[in-house]
């Protein structure tokens, strides 16, 4: 417990520094509550509207192979939503992690639903390239795609459908990494952050 409780703060530490460095923020939500989620943080916005520009990075954990049917509904819905609450000239790219990690959208308008829902619908074959790690891939776009002029924010879409696990090996690997690359310990922590609460909760 004492080693989760550790790894919890580092991931919140260094997830700070890396805030005020960049300026990116990040959030995390479950994929079930995602049109929640969007409704709560992105606010209908009127034509003359001042309201800061976007830059968001979504990072879908997805199965090795693709979305269940029930998953690509929920993120079809949401980002149909999204495409209403933000502008042409904001932006937004989705990652995939877990089972298969790669950009499967570079930044386009949210109000280019031909392209976002497409992506969507064809979430592997739309990788160009895989990754072996997506967590450290998205923040790494998201610090290349940075845009001073904008708000830029990391959004962590947790997938409940995708079976994982912590094991003894990974909290080890974690904790030697510490000492070399806090940028790894990062990434780790911030990957496994979501399966360490829930085993705190319970």
């Amino acid at each position: 417990m004492k080693t989760v409780f550790t790894l919890i703060v580092i991931a919140f530490q260094l997830t700070t520094s890396i805030a005020q460095e960049k300026n990116i923020e990040t959030q995390a939500v479950t994929i079930e509550n995602f049109i929640t989620f969007i409704v709560e943080n992105y606010s209908l916005k009127q034509a003359n509207s001042s309201s800061e520009s976007q830059n968001i990075t979504f990072v879908v954990q997805v199965p090795e192979n693709d979305l269940f049917i029930e998953d690509k509904i929920i993120l079809k819905q949401a980002f149909k939503l999204l495409s209403k609450r933000l502008f042409e000239d904001d932006n937004i790219s989705i990652i995939t992690y877990s089972g298969f990690n790669g950009v499967a959208l570079k930044q386009v308008s949210p109000t280019d639903l031909k392209k976002v829902l497409f992506t969507i619908n064809n979430l592997k074959s739309s990788v160009k390239k895989f990754h072996n790690d997506g967590i450290d891939l998205a923040f790494n776009y998201a610090k290349d795609s940075f845009d001073e002029k904008t708000k830029n924010t990391v959004v962590l879409i947790r997938n409940p459908n995708v079976s994982s696990s912590i094991s003894t090996q990974t909290v080890a690997a974690t904790n030697k990494s510490a000492k070399n690359k806090s940028g790894v310990v990062l990434i780790t922590a911030l990957s496994l952050l979501p399966e360490l609460i829930a085993v705190i909760k319970n």
